[in-house]
C-alpha cells in the first residue's frame, strides 16, 4: 500500500470541512484531511497515512452513543502525537472512489464540549446552594439556640457563685455535642459541593443516605414523609458526588411538586433493585403525576414545568447528562397512579 492521498479534488474537499475527515481502506488510513491534523497536532498527514487506523481511534470498552438531532454518534477517544488522549464522537460511512471501497470516518471533537458540560454541571450546583444554605441555617438554629441557653445560665449560675466543677464540666459536655453535630453538618454539605475527579467505591444506598443527610431536615420542615427502603446493594465505582447530586435534584423537584399541589399526606419513597449486570433506584412520589403532553420534553435543556423565577430548567437536563454521560446508565420517567417515578439504571 502506497502511502499517498487519494486525489488532488477529493482532498481539497475534505480539507474544507470543519469535522475531522480520515479515509480507511482495510483498517489503514489513507488520507486525512487538515482539521484532523490540528485535532491530532501533526504537521504533515505522511506521519499518518499508512498507519493502523486503532491507533488513534480509540473506541470505549462498551459502545456508547449520542444521539443529536435523531443522528446517533459513536463516542471514542482521540490519541494525539503527543500521546494526549482527548474525547470524540464519530459517524462511519462507506464510499466508494475510483471504483475502490472505502471508509470515511467524521471526527468532532468534543474537549471543549466536555469542559463546558462540566462546568454547566458546577453552575448547576452552585445554584443549588442557595436553598442549602437555608437549610444549613435551620439546622444550627436549634443547636445554636440550646448553646445560647446553655452559656447563660452558667453566666448566671457565676455571678450567683453557684457555678459547681460538675455543672460546668455537664454543660461544656453539651455543648461540644452541639458543636460536633454543626461540624458534621458543615461537613455534610461540603463534601457535597466538592467536585469528584474520579470513581470512588461505593454503593448507592451509601449515596442515598449521604443526600438524605442533607435535605431531611427540609422534608421535615414541610411536613413530607421520605421514605427509603431498607436494602443493601453491591458496592461499585461511581462519581459519588454528581450522583448525590442527582438524587438530591429529583428530590428537591419532587418536594417543589408535592408543595405547589397541596397534597395532604405528601410522601416520597425510594426502593432499590440489582440483578447481575444491573442496578436501580426508584424516586417515586405522590405529587399528581407529570402531564402527558409535556413528560416526554422534561430532560430537554432549558425546559421547566416551574415559572421563570424558579425554574432554570436545566436540573433535570444536568441529571440526565451525568446518569447517562459519566456514569455510563439511564433515566427514564413515568407516571403512576398517584404520582411520578424517576428510574436511574447502572451498569455494574
Amino acid at each position: 500500500m502506497e502511502n499517498q492521498s487519494i486525489s488532488w479534488d477529493t482532498t481539497q474537499i475534505l480539507d474544507n470541512t470543519i469535522e475531522g475527515i480520515m479515509i480507511i481502506e482495510d483498517g489503514f488510513i489513507k488520507d486525512v484531511n487538515k482539521s484532523l491534523l490540528e485535532i491530532l497536532q501533526y504537521t504533515n498527514k505522511s506521519d499518518l497515512i499508512g498507519n493502523l487506523a486503532v491507533g488513534v481511534l480509540m473506541p470505549t470498552l462498551t459502545k456508547k452513543f449520542i444521539e443529536f438531532n435523531t443522528v446517533l454518534f459513536q463516542e471514542v477517544s482521540l490519541l494525539t502525537k503527543e500521546g494526549t488522549i482527548i474525547p470524540a464522537i464519530i459517524k462511519i460511512k462507506d464510499i466508494t472512489l475510483n471504483n475502490q471501497e472505502y471508509k470515511m470516518v467524521s471526527i468532532l471533537d468534543m474537549t471543549e464540549i466536555k469542559e463546558k458540560e462540566t462546568l454547566l454541571i458546577e453552575s448547576a450546583k452552585l445554584a443549588e446552594m442557595g436553598e442549602m444554605i437555608s437549610v444549613i441555617a435551620h439546622q444550627w438554629r436549634q443547636p445554636l439556640s440550646s448553646i445560647s441557653s446553655i452559656v447563660t445560665r452558667l453566666i448566671m449560675k457565676t455571678n450567683m457563685k453557684s457555678l459547681s466543677p460538675e455543672l460546668l464540666i455537664e454543660k461544656a459536655n453539651e455543648i461540644n455535642k452541639y458543636l460536633q453535630y454543626m461540624s458534621k453538618t458543615i461537613d455534610d454539605f461540603r463534601n457535597f459541593f466538592t467536585p469528584t475527579k474520579s470513581k470512588e467505591l461505593v454503593s448507592l444506598n451509601e449515596i442515598v443516605s449521604n443526600t438524605q443527610h442533607i435535605i431531611e431536615k427540609t422534608f421535615e420542615l414541610k411536613g413530607i414523609e421520605l421514605e427509603i427502603e431498607d436494602q443493601k446493594l453491591s458496592r461499585q465505582y461511581l462519581y459519588k458526588n454528581e450522583l448525590s447530586q442527582v438524587i438530591l435534584n429529583l428530590l428537591n423537584n419532587a418536594k417543589d411538586a408535592l408543595l405547589e399541589n397541596n397534597i395532604k399526606s405528601p410522601k416520597v419513597s425510594i426502593k432499590f433493585k440489582e440483578d447481575d449486570k444491573l442496578q436501580y433506584i426508584f424516586i417515586e412520589d405522590n405529587a399528581g403525576g407529570i402531564k402527558e403532553e409535556i413528560i416526554h420534553k422534561i430532560f430537554e435543556p432549558y425546559f421547566s414545568t416551574k415559572d421563570k423565577k424558579n425554574g432554570t430548567g436545566l436540573g433535570l437536563h444536568i441529571t440526565k447528562t451525568i446518569i447517562e454521560k459519566h456514569s455510563n446508565g439511564k433515566i427514564k420517567v413515568s407516571n403512576t397512579k398517584d404520582g411520578a417515578i424517576f428510574e436511574i439504571t447502572l451498569e455494574k
